[in-house]
């Protein structure tokens, strides 16, 4: 199948993360990043991108562990997307293009790239603790 004929098959915002990560499709059915000068990039499955959110498929890009995909989806009211615009500042923005969660009870902006700096799971428990307790 081609990249087009799979795309069908997911949402909407789930096709612009794809293509704002110029993600293709392998024959093994792993959508992944292709650069000449770089090796290739695999990120998740077909299947995995059918089955899971937009936010875990951005969480994979940017390889947070499965903890955090999960905290973020069972609390993802208390958070407002947003990217940061070089002329603009903060902006808020869909699921899909986010580089930032803002926290709406504390204001707080977390940057989700960041959160790969969280190595272990009882240093993640702390740091969701912390959240909760500005709310």
């Amino acid at each position: 199948m081609n990249d087009e004929t799979l795309k069908r098959q997911l949402s909407a915002d789930k096709v612009k993360l794809i293509e704002k990560y110029s993600l293709t499709c392998s024959e093994d059915m792993i959508w992944e990043f292709k650069h000449d000068k770089y090796h290739t990039v695999k990120y998740f499955s077909h299947k995995f991108a059918k089955k899971e959110s937009v936010i875990a498929l951005l969480f994979y890009i940017n390889r947070l562990c499965y903890a955090k995909i999960k905290y973020f989806e069972r609390n993802i009211e208390k958070y407002e997307p947003y990217k940061y615009e070089l002329l603009k500042g903060f902006c808020k923005c869909d699921m899909y293009d986010m580089e930032f969660l803002k926290h709406k009870p504390s204001n707080s902006m977390i940057d989700i790239r960041s959160l790969r700096n969280i190595k272990n799971i009882d240093e993640f428990k702390e740091f969701c603790l912390k959240l909760e307790s500005l709310e």
